[in-house]
């Protein structure tokens, strides 16, 4: 078959995903699977294995299983990360939380960030390229999902240290007043809603989606707790849902933080927030 053929038919199979851009993802696997651009191959005859291919990752779509995971990377800024099952997908919406980051880091000397609940690392391997005269230690509890981070440090030549551990125990193995930032993308998500959210979250690991008390545990644990890693006038950085904003307010307030600024996503929704320990 052609390419031109090929083309239509994952579009007409991936359309029955409704969260799926057919025409940007039939592009991006056949590049994927052919290593050239669709519009270089023209209409070029494509070899029945590749045909295959190319029409069970259409149908993998169509049942929401998400692209990233089939291309095996994704990119957060420009770095090229790895991803896969078992790890939280990097998102752009996370792009803006970082970039709040980076006004603060690049007004302070030689500043030390602890990025909690890492994952991937993209938030960590961002923060250590636009700042790169920060030191960064990323945390991250899952095994599959450290791998990646680990995999992601490697990849990037981008110098971070990380530790396999849980940050619900690992406060007591950090140095007080040791932190200039504290940044984190936890699990927020309340799990009464799961059977309300898209297929291709599905997909994605749980231990980095849900958190208990309606998705705000971790806000609350951190603030108070990791409290004391942070130097004075240092800075808690969180991304929260779009619908979490005064709650996280309430917590940050009440822990003795004051909130510097508030971060919305890129289609206008709160998305985060920067707060300074008083």
């Amino acid at each position: 078959m052609v390419i031109s053929e090929i083309y239509k038919e994952m579009c007409s199979i991936m359309e029955q995903n409704k969260n799926s851009d057919v025409n940007f993802e039939a592009n991006q696997l056949i590049e994927f699977v052919l290593g050239k651009k669709r519009i270089e191959l023209r209409d070029a005859d494509i070899s029945q294995q590749n045909y295959q291919k190319l029409i069970e990752f259409a149908h993998k779509r169509a049942e929401g299983y998400p692209l990233q995971y089939i291309l095996g990377k994704w990119y957060f800024f420009d770095l090229e990360l790895s991803v896969g099952e078992g790890v939280l997908i990097p998102r752009q919406d996370t792009e803006t939380v970082c970039e709040a980051a980076f006004e603060e880091l690049n007004n302070i000397s030689s500043p030390a960030v602890l990025d909690l609940c890492s994952g991937s690392g993209c938030i960590a391997l961002a923060i250590k390229k636009y700042c790169p005269h920060s030191s960064v230690v990323a945390i991250e509890k899952s095994e599959q999902a450290y791998k990646y981070l680990t995999e992601n440090i490697e990849k990037t030549g981008l110098k971070i240290l990380p530790f396999q551990a849980d940050i619900l125990r690992f406060d007591d193995k950090v140095e007080e007043e040791n932190f200039d930032m504290i940044i984190s993308n936890p699990p927020y998500i309340d799990p009464e809603i799961k059977s309300e959210l898209q297929k291709e979250v599905s997909y994605e690991p749980e231990m980095a989606l849900f958190a208990n008390n309606k998705g705000l545990y971790f806000y609350s644990f951190i603030a108070k707790y990791y409290r004391n890693a942070l130097k004075d006038k240092g800075f808690l950085v969180f991304e929260y849902g779009y619908d979490q904003k005064e709650q996280v307010k309430n917590i940050l307030c009440g822990e003795g933080y004051k909130i510097i600024k508030e971060i919305q996503d890129l289609g206008g929704n709160p998305r985060g927030v920067v707060a300074q320990k008083m």
